[in-house]
């Protein structure tokens, strides 16, 4: 065991060790993944002011990033709207701008909303569910079937 950790920890005149490397080449890929997933978004955005304001959210003090989340949390809106409408960040983005991301996002969460609702809905439709086919069975079974006298009979008050 001692061995494998030695052979892991070791750092050979003075280079890094084989688990600083391994960590080094995982964490290298993550953030060039990270890196090419943000440049496909920022060519999908309109608004190049946008994707700077949040960069330079990214790169700013720890104190104005408190003071951003404390305000989202406490508005009650996501964390990049609070980005792209706070003043404490340049460049700082015209009433239109402001208006356009608010709109954005009160239109990503009712899309989300009808998605969910509208999965819901299916999944209570859904006529090739287990539980549905149960239910439909259920009820075909209990109504009174006009040719089942005894259901009839029932119906009727009368006992045969």
């Amino acid at each position: 065991m001692s061995g494998v950790l030695d052979l892991f920890l070791a750092q050979p005149f003075g280079a890094k060790s084989l688990l600083q490397r391994i960590f080094g080449l995982a964490l290298g890929d993550g953030i060039r993944s990270v890196g090419k997933s943000i440049e496909t978004l920022e060519v999908k955005i309109p608004e190049p002011v946008f994707c700077q304001k949040i960069k330079n959210y990214v790169s700013g003090s720890d104190s104005v990033k408190t003071a951003i989340r404390e305000e989202a949390k406490a508005e009650h809106v996501d964390l990049v709207v609070a980005i792209l409408r706070s003043d404490h960040i340049q460049p700082e983005l015209s009433s239109h701008q402001v208006e356009q991301a608010f709109n954005a996002y009160v239109a990503w969460n009712n899309a989300v909303e009808n998605v969910s609702q509208e999965a819901t809905f299916n999944n209570l439709t859904d006529t090739n569910s287990p539980r549905s086919t149960t239910r439909c069975a259920n009820q075909q079974s209990s109504s009174p079937s006009p040719n089942n006298s005894s259901n009839s009979a029932r119906a009727n008050g009368t006992r045969k």
